[in-house]
């Protein structure tokens, strides 16, 4: 189906003195948009063949359905809905009016993951009349489409927070009680395999080691055919601190010129004190796909900060 965008224009005029005088447009997204109302992408629409990979997206958008002002769900939705197969949301809330331009994460359902698909971030707006504003960039699959729902929101109240796995602290410290996993091929230096951590029978906390040097999973992109497998999975949000206690991490997979484009289930990482880190493995979301590991001098009092990559770029 073709996309149907309309043009909303900011040029304002007013009489002055007899004259017409023309305002200079605004820069504020809020008044600068282009309307994106396709009836298809409504939650509500089954599946079908649409693809935003191929839309020549420039500015940004206000979605609408049915002339009623929409946004993108920042809650999972199932695959086969928005008149696409993986239908697009976004992680981490709508920002408030206060916030400003804020970056969100987009995600799409698949193999029983809410984020198993990621696509490359988008930029998002509220705008004071309750609405928001997006700038959408060109999607990382297809058939992937960017959804619109209709509800009622408020933009002046507090960001909607997502929903998070529990870290209850465990009753046994997992820095004294774990297991070791010291396979040579999961070392970021090592090239691509057939290992896969999908049909491993993860149980417990694991401590990471490479040739009897103590090793960590990475928390910046490692590129497609590493670590003796294809998709080679790091942590995204950087290590903890002791402490910061037992923390949650989304595990990523580098493919196709985008870091996360392969989620997998989030992680439990916890910092300990002499310096290493422990994590609560479970199984990725697909073959052939396996853990990393790096070893490097690090310091688990201080926080790291995960490098960043625009889109389509490998750090």
């Amino acid at each position: 189906m073709p996309l149907n965008l309309r043009l909303r224009g900011s040029l304002l005029g007013s009489l002055h003195f007899g004259c017409l005088v023309l305002a200079q447009p605004s820069v504020d997204p809020c008044y600068n948009y282009t309307v994106l109302d396709n009836p298809w992408r409504d939650t509500t629409y089954g599946s079908g063949s649409n693809c935003d990979q191929s839309v020549s997206w420039s500015g940004w958008y206000r979605l609408f359905i049915n002339t009623v002002s929409a946004h993108i769900p920042d809650t999972c939705v199932a695959y086969g809905h928005c008149g696409t197969n993986i239908a697009l949301w976004i992680r981490g809330g709508h920002p408030t009016v206060q916030d400003g331009v804020v970056t969100r994460d987009v995600c799409g359902y698949a193999g029983s993951y809410c984020c198993y698909y990621g696509s490359y971030p988008i930029k998002v707006k509220a705008c004071p009349d309750n609405y928001y504003v997006y700038e959408l960039v060109r999607t990382t699959l297809c058939s992937s489409a960017y959804c619109a729902v209709v509800s009622s929101i408020n933009t002046s109240y507090t960001a909607v927070t997502p929903a998070t796995i529990s870290t209850v602290y465990p009753s046994v410290d997992p820095c004294y009680t774990y297991t070791v996993l010291d396979n040579p091929w999961r070392d970021t230096t090592y090239g691509s395999g057939s290992n896969c951590d999908q049909s491993v029978s993860w149980s417990g906390w694991y401590r990471l080691f490479i040739n009897n040097v103590s090793a960590h999973i990475p928390d910046t992109c490692v590129a497609y055919g590493h670590c003796g497998t294809n998709i080679a999975l790091w942590i995204r949000g950087g290590h903890p601190t002791v402490q910061d206690g037992v923390v949650t991490r989304d595990v990523c997979g580098h493919w196709i010129n985008y870091c996360c484009y392969i989620g997998s289930y989030p992680i439990k990482v916890k910092a300990c004190p002499d310096n290493y880190y422990v994590y609560e493995l479970v199984s990725p979301t697909l073959c052939n796909s396996a853990y990393c590991a790096a070893v490097t001098n690090i310091s688990s009092t201080t926080t790291i900060t995960p490098e960043t990559s625009t889109a389509g770029n490998v750090v």
